[in-house]
């Protein structure tokens, strides 16, 4: 079973020839650059598009720059987001999972999301590591595929450019979630200098940022790493 991985997209779309055909691409996040509504329906039309063409489904999170995804979680209204994405091979996850079945694979595979980072007053942020604690606790046990759009602490989590800070700055209440589930694949962005995949034990860690940070002032997030893919 093949899975492309890609996150921290900021409202843009990356084209057909640069996304290979999955059972299964995962967007772990970022799906918007701050943006309103409008922004939303272009990247679920952009979606749309992607599952018709490139895989059979699409796994999806919200990061912190999805504002509008968070005001509906304020808001109570989550119920309408897959009217939104308008195809039920779009799924949406917030702490929630979603389990797939695939022609081949006797076993079925269980998705699960999660958006939290600590990331201040910006969407779907929790500094308060006792509360994060509480979040993650929920990953079930039986957890195939971990998205998260933020990374563990200590893998592919170091920061250069400062935007996050520097160095390591991943997330040790989801590490311990991490070290705990043990999932076959842990997939997240939100730390674009720390792009890539490694494998630690029996989970492979893919930071799948598309986008580098503010190299120029006229477009803070070119696209500039490829999607990355994984087979399970």
């Amino acid at each position: 079973m093949k899975i492309v991985c890609i996150s921290d997209t900021h409202a843009k779309q990356i084209p057909d020839d640069q996304i290979p055909e999955s059972d299964v691409l995962i967007h772990a996040g970022d799906i918007t650059n701050n943006g309103k509504i409008f922004w939303l329906q272009q990247q679920a039309e952009w979606f749309r598009h992607l599952v018709n063409k490139k895989c059979d489904h699409l796994i999806c999170i919200s990061g912190n720059h999805d504002f509008i995804l968070d005001a509906f979680r304020k808001e109570y209204s989550e119920y309408a987001i897959p009217n939104i994405f308008g195809n039920n091979r779009i799924h949406y996850l917030r702490d929630s999972s979603v389990v797939l079945r695939f022609m081949g694979r006797e076993k079925a595979v269980k998705f699960y999301g999660t958006p939290w980072t600590i990331c201040g007053d910006w969407a779907f942020s929790e500094m308060d590591r006792m509360k994060r604690r509480a979040i993650f606790d929920k990953i079930p046990m039986d957890t195939d595929v971990l998205v998260s759009h933020g990374p563990p602490y200590g893998i592919l989590d170091r920061c250069d450019n400062g935007s996050h800070g520097y160095g390591s700055v991943g997330d040790l209440e989801l590490l311990g979630a991490v070290e705990r589930v043990r999932p076959l694949i842990h997939c997240f962005g939100h730390i674009h200098d720390g792009a890539g995949i490694t494998k630690i034990g029996g989970t492979t860690f893919v930071n799948a940022a598309v986008t580098r940070v503010k190299p120029t002032d006229a477009d803070p997030y070119p696209l500039g790493n490829p999607p990355i893919v994984v087979e399970i």
